[in-house]
């Protein structure tokens, strides 16, 4: 991957901008009910007048910091002349999109090609579902075969059902992947017990079934034939160590993490899923990019089918086509929010 350059050579100028997204519906999950979502944009601009932007979506029940400290974190950087990192993981992901943006730009491609040269024009995504009565899910999995997914993504921990909407979706989609999230909802014994009675199902894998960190998977892993994949435990640990975590998937979200240039690198080390952390496109198309140049790697299908659930968008979002996300082939980032100070 080439680096971007170093803002406080360049003379760039930064700023921020916030906003506020409306869901069409909440999306509940284990950790609770979203209906909007609160971001911060970064603007940078160089000193030839190129503009990059980054998205800081901190998301509320994730580990890690809220808004108002990766807003300051933020501000201490601009304030501070763009010197240095930002140190906290959304703002940090934010400042590396922006500036990706602007290399990108000065290069004349899409930062997908500026990161890998043979990035793939499309990304498979899954379909994600949320309903919680279990006709609903089934009606939810006949739509998503309908509109070409080939993978679907299913919560759970979030009903007394969870069985009986694992089964909805086999019934509808009998031939999709079938991968569930439970948001760290379950203990161990009820874990244990969940996997056991959907192995028959045929998951593709199960993220972060209960809490308590890399440790607290392992020791479910132990007890079942479904693979567990780290997804909030990631940001408790350093990313420099995600390379050697002993589990064996990794849900990865890079608004969240931040540290973009090792996110991308590390799908050519172990199986990886990129995903969006319910931002807008801004954050999602960022994400596409880093999917789309990994995907020599083993990167399986990704979670970035997500912004049909806002109501109205900062951009346009990327074109979604038969479970494939397009990506944007026009230089640097291809999206420009349209948000006022």
């Amino acid at each position: 991957m080439a680096t971007p350059m170093d803002p406080t050579d360049l003379q760039y100028s930064g700023s921020l901008i916030a906003a506020s997204l409306e869901l069409v519906a909440p999306l509940t999950t284990a950790a609770g009910t979203t209906s909007h979502r609160d971001v911060v944009f970064v603007r940078i601009e160089s000193a030839d007048g190129v503009v990059g932007w980054g998205e800081a979506a901190p998301l509320p029940g994730w580990p890690g910091p809220d808004l108002a400290a990766v807003t300051s974190d933020l501000r201490r950087w601009i304030g501070g002349g763009l010197t240095g990192t930002p140190a906290v993981g959304p703002a940090r992901a934010a400042v590396d999109s922006a500036l990706l943006d602007i290399a990108a730009q000065e290069s004349g491609v899409s930062i997908a090609t500026y990161l890998n040269a043979d990035a793939g024009g499309a990304v498979a995504v899954n379909q994600l579902i949320d309903a919680l009565d279990p006709e609903d899910v089934e009606l939810a999995a006949l739509n998503a075969v309908a509109e070409g997914f080939g993978t679907i993504k299913l919560k759970v921990a979030t009903t007394g059902h969870d069985v009986e909407r694992v089964a909805a979706v086999r019934r509808a989609a009998p031939d999709a992947r079938l991968r569930l999230d439970a948001n760290r909802g379950f203990d161990h014994d009820a874990a244990v017990a969940f996997c056991r009675a959907v192995e028959p199902f045929d998951i593709e894998f199960i993220e972060e079934p209960v809490a308590g960190g890399i440790d607290a998977l392992v020791a479910v892993q132990a007890d079942v034939g479904i693979v567990v994949a780290a997804d909030e435990s990631l940001a408790e640990i350093e990313v420099a160590d995600y390379a050697q975590l002993p589990v064996e998937l990794l849900v990865i979200k890079p608004s969240a993490l931040g540290h973009l240039e090792a996110l991308y690198s590390l799908a050519s080390k172990r199986p990886v899923v990129f995903t969006s952390f319910l931002e807008s496109a801004v954050g999602v198309t960022l994400t596409l990019h880093l999917a789309a140049a990994a995907q020599s790697g083993t990167v399986l299908a990704c979670g970035l089918a997500t912004s049909g659930r806002f109501g109205t968008d900062v951009a346009p979002a990327p074109s979604l086509r038969h479970g494939l996300l397009q990506v944007p082939t026009i230089p640097g980032l291809g999206v420009v929010p349209v948000v006022t100070d």
